[in-house]
């Protein structure tokens, strides 16, 4: 298998660069504002001048703003970089069909029956990045080798608007030297835990007892390094199905008050409904952040389609459940909908 990956370079502030050349190569920063105030929020993504400076995604932009004062502050305009996103598929399904969209800058290629070895996989990546450069003015990284995991690996080695190939003699030498780390989908926690364990590299955990690392890190985790350490790993490229739809909204002020709350609450379950695209759930959750940050949810699933109309019913039930069985005070409050089912000629199929 011959796999190319392709991650769109700090794309939401990349975007933003296009639309307005005059801001390239300042410290651009792209925010979720929560409304609260001014300043409240968290970083989404920022370019390469900022990150050079210290803003990482997820930062408070109370504590970007200390860093750097100076720099291009912008809100996140998600449908605008779907759209740009979107186009950007477009012109990989192209080059083959068998691609899988990881997330809204990330996409996997299948193109072991495009080319005949890496060579030619290398040309293809060039005239991938050429032609979204053409077309968007968008640069990005490309990653390729024989599955998904090493070609992701290889993007990040090549970052930014790079391409990177790494053979089979480079991924058996990787499973020697790579950090347990940089192992795509090891986290921080997980990593440490590994590192406690003696497992520093890759190739470590093929002379660790598996029943061990099993009980450390789980069976999932396990039997991925475990496959990857021998140089077995091959999951096939697929077409993701969006499995669920949610949306979070901020509360003005953090408060136990259903009367407060629910305004807020019916606005996310307005902004999820208008995306569903002929789709309808059967199960709700109710998702809140505490005033802590803790995040917790109550969710109910139907043997029906749930209209908008009870989405609303139900969500007030949940959440008076939830405030009956916690008595911390809620920070935001969103909803997400899962087991959908068609909506063509389905009227039956709903409880309204």
């Amino acid at each position: 298998m011959i796999v190319l990956f392709v991650d769109f370079d700090y794309f939401y502030a990349q975007v933003e660069e296009v639309l307005n050349p005059e801001i390239r190569g300042k410290p651009v920063i792209v925010c979720v504002f929560s409304g609260r105030t001014q300043d409240s929020g968290a970083v989404a993504t920022a370019n390469y001048e900022a990150r050079k400076l210290g803003i990482k995604a997820g930062m408070p932009i109370i504590k970007a703003k200390e860093i750097l004062p100076n720099a291009i502050y912008l809100p996140m305009r998600k449908e605008l970089y779907q759209q740009v996103s979107n186009r950007i598929m477009n012109i990989l399904r192209e080059y083959s069909d068998k691609i899988e969209i990881a997330s809204i800058d990330e996409a996997y290629l299948d193109i072991t029956n495009k080319v005949k070895d890496f060579k030619e996989a290398y040309n293809m990546g060039l005239e991938i990045k050429n032609k979204i450069y053409e077309k968007e003015k968008i640069t990005v990284t490309i990653g390729i080798s024989k599955n998904k995991v090493f070609a992701k690996i290889a993007a990040e080695m090549a970052k930014p608007n790079g391409i990177k190939v790494i053979d089979d003699e480079e991924v058996r030498r990787l499973i020697r030297e790579l950090d347990i780390s940089e192992i795509p989908g090891i986290g921080s926690i997980t990593a440490s835990k590994l590192k406690e364990l003696g497992i520093n590299k890759l190739i470590d955990v093929l002379n660790f007892n598996f029943e061990t690392l099993k009980k450390s890190i789980g069976e999932a985790k396990a039997n991925y390094l475990v496959l990857l350490a021998r140089d077995e790993y091959s999951e096939p490229i697929k077409e993701r199905v969006r499995r669920s739809i949610g949306r979070m909204v901020t509360l003005k002020k953090n408060s136990r008050n259903i009367d407060d709350i629910k305004p807020f609450l019916f606005k996310a379950i307005d902004e999820v409904y208008h995306k569903l695209n002929g789709k309808i759930p059967r199960t709700i959750y109710l998702v809140a952040v505490m005033e802590d940050l803790d995040v917790i949810s109550r969710g109910k699933t139907f043997s029906h389609g749930i209209s908008k109309e009870t989405a609303y019913k139900e969500s007030l039930k949940l959440l008076e459940k939830l405030l009956a069985e916690d008595n911390r005070k809620i920070r935001r409050i969103g909803v997400r909908f899962s087991k959908f089912i068609e909506a063509i000629g389905l009227d039956r199929f709903f409880n309204v």
